[in-house]
């Protein structure tokens, strides 16, 4: 038997108000991401996605939730609505030794990566080494 996924009481001020209430009508119904995924017709990481609001939920899906958890469709409808807000549920900086490094990476080194591609793209010798004087 799987074990059941819990929302970390930890998270509940940085996740929308849609992954309190997916969560606890999935406690209540003993349901896993696995068994929810095959009902939705979407991958697990896909509807765990959609439960931490890190997803955005299609109206089928909506639909299909509402009747599987036994949620009111309008309050789940009202609660999906509108864009994810990524990356909300990790400190800054990242605590965790992976996360960290990978955040470090993207910190330190998108913006040389950046100036590399961009200097692709400049027909003028000039206008590139320009550009290099004024970082």
């Amino acid at each position: 038997m799987s074990h059941l996924a819990t929302l970390d009481t930890s998270l509940h001020n940085r996740l929308p108000e849609s992954a309190m209430t997916m969560f606890e009508a999935k406690a209540a119904k003993k349901l896993t991401f696995e068994a929810i995924a095959k009902e939705l017709g979407r991958a697990e990481v896909a509807v765990a996605a959609m439960f931490y609001g890190q997803a955005r939920a299609s109206e089928e899906d909506i639909d299909k939730l509402s009747k599987l958890l036994g949620v009111d469709h309008a309050k789940l409808t009202q609660e999906l609505a509108g864009f994810p807000d990524r990356g909300r549920t990790i400190d800054m900086p990242p605590k965790e030794p992976l996360i960290y490094r990978l955040f470090e990476i993207v910190q330190n080194y998108v913006g040389y990566s950046k100036l590399l591609r961009y200097t692709f793209y400049v027909a003028d010798e000039s206008h590139f080494r320009d550009t290099l004087t004024r970082l």
